[in-house]
């Protein structure tokens, strides 16, 4: 009976495990999943070891004073993998964490697959090599990542983007139909809400005075993150919603979108957006001496130029963000432009699919080492 052991933290990580999870169970319903990784991918159908993805951090600082419980979970990781000996183990994107579980993986002679890549295009590009060395194969995401794994020998497919899977799966409700609703996405992480929800408030009171009818809506993962988004609203009425991203995306206007998977998310439901990135100076002044990328929106990076406008630290204020949200929202060339651009991106990643061909590159894996 094939055994696999996944690792995945994030939110994004925890989605596009379950629809591997799915994918895998359907080429085979008895194959045993367990691991780290979050409520989806135990709802997927895999026995959930520790909530990975509940707890994601972020923030050079915010990891540092993670450190212990972080260590005490990859040493129980590690543990957990010796005595069970998996068929494979699959880790998610989330490098800090998998690139080293990866390494210990391989010495006990447990193939790996690393499914989306991290990225080493933008920042700490030598970590590259070092994947290379842990790994069996590399499922990538992104059509120009295959490329860069190929050229220094690593097994490498690219699959396509899961997202297209998750978007694919769903089917919308009508309930934010007929609104003109405003979407505020200030990402998923408690440090996230906390530097990014109240510059969006301020932002979207501006917007209600152009726009009195606006309806403003801020999905969240879960009660928790609700509860943080309420707090930091001061009598503004924004409507939070637990999950629903879709449905608000599937009827909204604009968004105004934290840097992340959110922004590709908006990007594939063709939604004009501005994006945010806020963190601690000290955390943005490391990020700027490691990341070698002009852009930072995964829109912008795909179409190759700024087609979505990005707001960082200092600039992600109302008085730079409000004109060009305005903009955005108003019947304008400049909004024109942007969903032609937003459609581009969309053809760019193909289409549904991502999930099952990663299971299909899994299971590969898992014969060719056992033969």
């Amino acid at each position: 009976m094939t055994r696999i052991f996944f690792s995945a933290g994030e939110s994004s990580g925890d989605i596009h495990g379950a629809n591997l999870i799915r994918a895998l169970r359907a080429a085979d319903p008895a194959i045993i999943c367990e691991g780290l990784g979050g409520r989806h991918m135990a709802e997927a159908g895999m026995l959930l070891h520790h909530d990975l993805a509940a707890k994601a951090i972020m923030g050079f600082s915010e990891v540092i004073q993670s450190l212990r419980p972080i260590r005490q979970l990859f040493l129980e990781t590690i543990a957990c993998l010796e005595e069970t000996r998996p068929d494979c183990l699959v880790v998610i994107d989330y490098p800090g964490f998998n690139i080293r579980l990866a390494k210990k993986a391989k010495a006990l002679g447990i193939p790996v697959v690393y499914y989306i890549s991290p990225q080493v295009w933008a920042w700490k590009k030598d970590r590259i090599h070092t994947i290379a060395d842990a790994i069996q194969k590399m499922l990538v995401i992104l059509p120009f990542e295959e490329k860069l794994y190929h050229d220094i020998g690593v097994p490498c497919a690219y699959v396509g983007h899961p997202l297209f899977d998750h978007i694919a799966s769903f089917q919308p409700t009508g309930e934010f139909e007929g609104s003109h609703v405003i979407g505020l996405l200030p990402g998923s992480r408690k440090q996230e809400i906390e530097r990014l929800m109240p510059i969006m408030v301020e932002v979207a009171r501006s917007i209600h005075k152009a726009y009195p009818d606006a309806r403003f809506v801020t999905p969240c993962v879960d009660e928790r993150r609700g509860r943080q988004v309420r707090a930091a609203l001061e009598g503004f009425p924004v409507e939070t919603v637990i999950g629903k991203a879709y449905e608000v995306l599937h009827a909204a206007r604009f968004c105004l979108v934290a840097s992340g998977t959110a922004t590709l998310e908006t990007a594939l439901f063709g939604v004009p957006m501005a994006i945010l990135y806020k963190t601690t100076a000290f955390n943005y002044v490391i990020a700027r001496w490691l990341v070698r990328i002009k852009q930072i929106g995964l829109a912008n990076i795909l179409a190759g130029r700024p087609i979505v406008p990005e707001f960082i630290q200092q600039e992600a204020c109302v008085e730079r963000v409000l004109p060009a949200a305005l903009e955005l929202i108003g019947d304008t060339p400049r909004r024109d432009e942007m969903l032609r651009d937003l459609n581009e991106v969309r053809e760019r990643l193909g289409g549904p699919g991502a999930s099952a061909r990663a299971a299909a590159e899994v299971l590969d894996v898992i014969r060719e080492t056992s033969s």
